[in-house]
């Protein structure tokens, strides 16, 4: 997914499960941030001492980060591609899965934001809306992995937008065309990494499409749209868990369908074409005319914001540890942590 549900959709069902504004600001700046967050040097922060920012993304074309293995484990797994633990091959056992109600990883990640010792750490609503990006992700990547695989390429001959206006279509394939002139001369892993045999295809919420893979297996339609609008209603459940003081999902709805008149808005949103600064403009103008709950005077102004969560906020503040960037990072290594200790060990991905 891109910033238009990263941020905007997140916010706007966090604002509907019951979050104040800024609260729900957080939780979707964190959203969005998982994508932006690149720093890979230690910061020094003099007599604060050092902190090791997590990296949880690497732009699409920087072909050498992301053909880099332990990368490969270290950010686009755990934050991009969960893995659904299902398959009898480690390989077919890291392929992402839709995270919904039974989906061991998911889960277990939605049990780490609700745990109460977490919900007191400063970094509670940074954790929620990492986990927000994580669970957003696997709607829109499952049948991908986040290694390099053979698993993930395509049969480019079959790879087919089925919905797309004839002005969205040249958008598309034009970004199309400019990523694969740069994947396919480069490094023989780039095309087997995640999605990219498919491009943008999966981030694009309008979108019902289809491929084969190379293997010769048919995706039937990928029908976005639908997967894009049921993430929204697995995180309603989940953010009303959360404000409610849920310790787990298991007494909760797995998915909590919207009013009526809020999901014919919601997959209305989704069903806009257009790129993605467009597409975010959609859901900020339906946020502001109050078309999906009644918006507080502070939200008229609201927009995508980092200046507060880049390394240079700890590098200005007086308090390191009391900024945005230092919460997130905070949030981001506990997550890590727990991904890589408990959960792949328990799907038999990595070794306890």
């Amino acid at each position: 997914m891109q910033k238009d549900m990263h941020f905007y959709g997140t916010y706007a069902v966090a604002r509907i499960a019951g979050f104040k504004p800024g609260d729900a600001k957080i939780i979707a700046t964190a959203a969005e941030f998982v994508d932006e967050a690149v720093a890979a040097t230690p910061i020094n922060l003099g007599n604060q001492r050092y902190m090791l920012p997590v990296v949880s993304a690497h732009k699409m074309l920087e072909l050498g980060k992301n053909c880099d293995e332990m990368d490969q484990w270290k950010v686009w797994v755990p934050f991009h591609f969960l893995p659904g633990g299902r398959g009898e091959t480690v390989e077919e056992r890291l392929m992402c899965q839709w995270g919904d109600p039974g989906n061991v990883a998911t889960d277990a990640i939605i049990d780490l934001a609700l745990e109460a010792g977490e919900k007191n750490k400063p970094y509670a609503l940074h954790l929620l809306g990492i986990v927000t990006h994580v669970i957003q992700d696997t709607y829109a990547h499952y049948g991908f992995s986040g290694i390099a695989s053979d698993l993930n390429k395509i049969d480019q001959t079959t790879l087919k937008p089925l919905n797309a206006s004839d002005g969205i279509m040249d958008h598309i394939t034009d970004k199309f065309d400019k990523c694969w002139d740069r994947l396919a001369g480069s490094f023989a892993d780039a095309t087997r990494l995640g999605h990219a045999g498919a491009s943008t295809c999966p981030d694009r919420p309008y979108l019902k499409w289809e491929f084969t893979t190379e293997e010769g297996q048919a995706s039937g339609v990928r029908d976005n749209p639908d997967s894009f609008y049921k993430a929204c209603t697995r995180l309603h459940a989940i953010y009303q868990a959360f404000i409610e003081n849920k310790p787990s999902m298991q007494d909760r709805a797995g998915h909590l369908e919207f009013e009526d008149k809020v999901a014919k808005e919601i997959k209305a949103i989704i069903a806009e074409e257009g790129p993605g600064d467009d597409r975010g403009e959609y859901w900020r103008d339906r946020i502001v005319s109050s078309a999906l709950y009644t918006v507080d005077k502070e939200e008229m102004s609201l927009k995508y914001d980092i200046k507060d969560w880049r390394v240079k906020a700890m590098l200005d503040a007086t308090v390191a540890s009391n900024t945005e960037a230092h919460k997130f990072n905070w949030a981001a290594s506990k997550y890590l942590n727990t991904v890589h200790d408990d959960i792949l060990p328990e799907l038999k991905i990595l070794l306890d």
